[in-house]
């Protein structure tokens, strides 16, 4: 009977990446990708597989790295560290985030959100394990497992141009698929309750768990934000309720229908004239500029560094362009007079 229980739960799309997590805390070294939809556990998954490899974060390192939020400038000393004097500003010697996170695991969020010079940094990394820190005479060699988490199909992203192919193929040694919410219906009422015990604690209330009818509505219900969507509404939840449990009536629920949006089949188009004669290049230039404008919200940093260049360097070619003007950033692809709109994908 215990093993016909153990192969059902094996068989759930989340029992299956259990197995897969006993399986690489053996290989305390060896890096994992894990994707799925945004809140549906990964990060949970990640620090679960650091438990079981490591026993916890009071045994060994867990570094997490917010891949959009690292500084531009100083990505390599960021991710390898410094020596005092490496450059100007270095009045001390730092580590870096691979060197903090040596002994344990360090996670990458967003993998994609990483730029690409420092995606090579990680790949040059992931291939020896050692590392020099900035300034410095000689190596390091570490010992640490690289965890990376991506929301879309990572060959979609390899397809774009957002990840290295190559950063890829290291990574996804092992991949863990980490399923919606929607298809663990089993888990729901287990993450229910312990999202009740969790607030009900810190909000002082005596809220024990969840009537009937608000079961039977959370278990009909589609999840489009996964676990991070069920956490905030048992919160909300606990924070309304009046009584012991949870009623239907204090549970806030949306439609269920929502999905996130798809990548985009072409990033960027240009139009061509009516005689069909090619723009110059500084025209398709100036419009794929002001693209990679509109992607990153007028932020002309964030598009230097997707561009792969200098931000002095850009702000110079925005004024060759004539893009330097604070309203000129974001607009969509331009047209040269009197052209058709005949799309060519870039």
């Amino acid at each position: 009977m215990i093993s016909a229980i153990s192969a059902s739960v094996s068989n759930t799309p989340m029992g299956r990446v259990r197995q897969e997590l006993e399986r690489l805390r053996l290989s305390p070294r060896t890096p994992a990708l894990l994707v799925g939809p945004p809140g549906a556990g990964k990060h949970h998954t990640a620090a679960l597989l650091h438990r079981l490899s490591f026993g916890g974060t009071d045994r060994a390192p867990f570094v997490e790295v917010d891949c959009a939020a690292l500084p531009r400038e100083q990505l390599e000393s960021a991710l390898l560290g410094h020596e005092r004097g490496a450059f100007a500003d270095a009045t001390i010697a730092r580590r870096g985030l691979l060197e903090q996170a040596n002994g344990g695991s360090l996670l990458f969020h967003e993998i994609t959100a990483l730029p690409r010079a420092a995606q090579g940094l990680l790949l040059k990394f992931l291939d020896g394990m050692r590392l020099r820190r900035l300034g410095a005479e000689r190596e390091l060699a570490l010992s640490l497992r690289v965890l990376a988490t991506a929301s879309h199909d990572p060959r979609e992203l390899v397809e774009s141009g957002r990840l290295l192919e190559e950063l890829y193929r290291r990574l996804a040694v092992v991949r863990l698929d980490v399923p919606p919410l929607k298809a663990r219906k089993d888990e729901i009422f287990g993450l229910c309750q312990r999202f009740v015990e969790e607030f009900a604690a810190r909000s002082n209330k005596q809220v024990s768990g969840l009537s009937e009818e608000a079961q039977s509505l959370l278990g009909a219900y589609a999840f489009p934000g996964n676990v991070r969507e069920l956490r905030g509404i048992i919160e909300r939840a606990v924070v309304a309720a009046q009584g012991p449990l949870l009623s239907a009536k204090d549970l806030e629920l949306g439609d269920g229908h929502w999905r996130a949006p798809p990548l985009p089949e072409r990033f960027f188009e240009v139009d061509a004239s009516r005689d069909g004669v090619p723009l110059p290049l500084d025209a398709v230039e100036q419009a794929y500029v002001r693209r990679v404008l509109e992607h990153t919200g007028g932020k002309r940093m964030a598009a230097a560094q997707l561009l792969g260049i200098s931000y002095p360097t850009f702000l110079k070619r925005l004024r060759e362009l004539g893009l330097d003007k604070s309203d000129s950033g974001i607009h969509a692809a331009a047209s040269a007079p009197g052209s058709s709109r005949v799309g060519r994908a870039l």
